[in-house]
């Protein structure tokens, strides 16, 4: 039986978590050599910095979950919010929100932030898809990562306890030099450990940006 203390754990975690998730809002592909900027990307189906638009959760998904939103799981791009084009060996960087979870939260039991970690999934072949929870889970589809959520360096806001200026998060991985051309299926997958797992009830969750990445010669 989940005890009355569990219980009251999960309520102020949740309680005390701010609302807003975060998503991937912009990919750069750069040069490794000169870090000059190549090209600039989105996430499918991109609308902008809105919460209510970008925010995937999948909160205790089963093996057959969509791993992807519902209007991310097709290619769609515009020709404001482009697919991100890359060459063989560029370095990729990809900024988003800490929206609090990183300088807000403070979750039990120990009322800091629980911001956790993310993975880059890959579909190995131009034109595969990954669509379920059961893709995210498979390890060979790990392209890189894991990384920290927190990078050391964003914030929110001016306002926080680490002293940070604000500004988003950003995270890289690298292209191998014998990917093949084609578009590639990229999903960036964040496990958000809101509850810690050893309490009863725990929820496992996590949150998906879905994209493509088109690799030129």
């Amino acid at each position: 039986m989940t005890s009355f203390v569990s219980i009251s754990l999960i309520l102020i975690a949740l309680i005390a978590s701010v609302r807003a998730h975060s998503w991937i809002d912009v990919l750069y592909a750069t040069d490794p050599l000169d870090g000059n900027i190549i090209s600039t990307g989105y996430i499918r189906n991109y609308q902008g910095h809105y919460d209510d638009a970008e925010t995937y959760e999948l909160l205790n998904p089963t093996l057959s979950t969509s791993l992807c939103k519902a209007d991310q799981q097709t290619p769609a791009y515009s020709t404001e919010y482009p697919m991100l084009t890359a060459r063989p060996g560029d370095n990729i960087t990809a900024q988003y929100d800490e929206n609090g979870h990183v300088t807000v939260d403070r979750l039990a039991p120990d009322y800091k932030p629980h911001p956790g970690h993310y993975v880059w999934l890959w579909a190995h072949e131009p034109g595969a898809q990954l669509t379920t929870v059961q893709d995210m889970l498979n390890v060979s589809n790990v392209f890189a990562g894991p990384f920290n959520f927190d990078d050391g360096r964003c914030a929110v806001s001016d306002n926080n306890i680490y002293g940070r200026t604000a500004q988003p998060c950003r995270g890289t991985f690298f292209l191998p030099d014998s990917i093949a051309p084609g578009v590639y299926n990229i999903v960036w997958a964040w496990h958000f450990p809101k509850i810690p797992a050893c309490e009863p009830g725990a929820p496992q969750e996590f949150y998906t940006s879905c994209l493509d990445i088109n690799i030129i010669e």
